[in-house]
């Protein structure tokens, strides 16, 4: 499967949830890397028309969670049971902005036998560094033959 074939099949699970409501779309997901893009909009915004810290945060943390799932879990069927939760993240807010796409690109720096450490940057329509972003993920494994928990795919 494509990084590109991944990050579809990822916002296809996030339908209905809190990705889907504020418009995350994932560009591409693989190989220890993940890209997506949030366009401004005055519901992501905080009271000064800029986007909200949330809404960048969430952004960064969406992206981590794509790269860190091409390692837990690269078959593109969806296993809760696979899936990487964030268990720590440090966030550098350094500018913003009030119009275009927001970028985050994430790539795994370390993939130990439980965590994940993976590097998000998040820059403007103008490649301007908006926030750097440091996240540990848990990397959950099951046993090899395990069955899938959906094997739909979903």
């Amino acid at each position: 499967m494509t990084p590109e074939t991944f990050a579809a099949r990822i916002g296809q699970w996030g339908r209905g949830t809190m990705i889907a409501s504020h418009g995350t779309r994932f560009v591409s997901a693989g190989q220890g890397r993940a890209e997506a893009h949030l366009d401004f909009k005055p519901e992501l915004t905080q009271l000064t028309g800029l986007f909200h810290a949330g809404a960048i945060i969430a952004l960064a943390d969406e992206t981590a969670t794509a790269a860190a799932l091409w390692e837990t879990n690269p078959t593109g069927a969806f296993r809760p049971e696979l899936f990487p939760l964030t268990l720590q993240m440090s966030a550098n807010l350094i500018r913003n902005t009030n119009h275009g796409t927001l970028v985050a690109e994430a790539e795994i720096v370390h993939r130990g036998r439980t965590t994940l450490v993976v590097d998000v940057r998040v820059s403007d329509a103008e490649r301007r560094l908006i926030a750097k972003f440091v996240a540990t993920l848990l990397a959950p494994t099951v046993p090899a033959g395990s069955a899938p928990a959906d094997p739909a795919g979903r």
